[in-house]
């Protein structure tokens, strides 16, 4: 096997999540300054630093990522923390064997889930955010690689070395970026606050574009007369992403996504319009009850979850389908002058 270049950039040092590499036998390779800090120094598997004991836990991802030799998504206790996570084990392949596993996981604070149906459901959420990061976090740490080692065979005041440099600054800036929005959702303002959904959209752009598989085109339409309305911005965020996970689940391969902003009188309207496989017309009358699904790793809360949030604004979701055609959901949301 050849000689692995461990040296990474500064940047992911200080990234709020808990980002380590490890090699087949739970070895910690390299770690950032959030998981340096468990270690104090000493050579530790990544069990024994997270969980305090001598074997791998009960449903160890990075267990099945060797086994199945594929991502691994899960959500896990870390027993020596106490906390939550939601974990997302990739696997670095060498001719088809695993020579190392890159380790992503997200926190998830207790304090923000007020009941256990919402924290079923913001555990999927925050599992379908952190995947996406983390496959492009993949990619762009490969990438930034790839661009270290070619700087470190090049002769020193090389005048294109300049161009290298900005390429990986650009890149890291990137995983930044991906990194600051996903630790951010759901710590907004508790409060209701008067919001845009141009604006708000027009956040979350970046991430839905992560999400998106290369088959799937993503569009947005925006009215610019689209009014205010007054809602937790956290819960917007949600409502938006989870109709969006929603169309997307929804394409098998190939399709399209549109989202769009309408007004109809004392109403700022949301549209998520997708291509897929739609919904069989005796099913359409279930799909807002809790636990329902059609999704094998769904938890059945996401559109249960977002009618509830709607009609507690005073608004209101409608459901436009078709078998084999795709559907369109629409949010009405009442506006306020101002």
């Amino acid at each position: 096997m050849k000689k692995m270049n461990l040296s990474m950039p500064d940047l992911l040092q200080d990234l709020p999540e808990y980002i380590f590499l490890i090699s087949p036998d739970f070895q910690i390779l390299w770690s950032n300054k959030k998981i340096a800090s468990l270690l104090e120094g000493a050579k530790l598997r990544c069990f024994e630093i997270i969980h305090g004991r001598q074997d791998p836990p009960p449903g160890c991802p990075a267990l099945k990522a060797l086994a199945e030799k594929r991502p691994v998504r899960a959500i896990q206790k870390a027993e020596r923390l106490q906390k939550d996570f939601y974990i997302n084990v990739v696997p670095l392949k060498e001719e088809n064997k695993i020579i190392a596993l890159w380790h992503l996981a997200v926190e998830i604070p207790s304090e923000e889930v007020p009941a256990r149906n919402l924290s079923s459901y913001t555990y999927e959420i925050i599992g379908h955010l952190a995947a996406g990061l983390s496959h492009d976090l993949k990619n762009m740490l490969t990438a930034a690689l790839g661009e270290l080692q070619v700087l470190s065979l090049m002769a020193e005041n090389q005048p294109h070395l300049k161009k290298h440099y900005q390429k990986l600054a650009n890149i890291l800036q990137e995983i930044a970026s991906y990194s600051q929005k996903l630790c951010s959702l759901g710590k907004t303002k508790s409060q209701p606050e008067f919001l845009n959904l141009n604006e708000v959209l027009s956040g979350l752009n970046n991430l839905m574009k992560v999400l998106t598989p290369q088959g799937v085109q993503l569009q947005f339409i925006f009215n610019p007369y689209v009014k205010r309305i007054y809602l937790n911005r956290a819960i917007l965020e949600q409502i938006i992403l989870n109709l969006f996970l929603n169309a997307l689940h929804a394409i098998p391969e190939v399709g399209r996504i549109t989202i769009s902003t309408s007004q109809e009188e004392n109403f700022a309207i949301l549209a998520v319009e997708d291509t897929g496989s739609g919904i069989k017309a005796d099913l359409v009358k279930c799909i807002f009850e809790p636990y329902f699904t059609t999704k094998e790793e769904g938890s059945g809360l996401g559109l249960a979850l977002v009618k509830r949030w709607v009609e507690e604004a005073g608004g209101k979701i409608k459901v436009f389908t078709e078998e084999g055609l795709g559907s369109r959901f629409e949010v009405w949301l009442p506006t306020v002058e101002g």
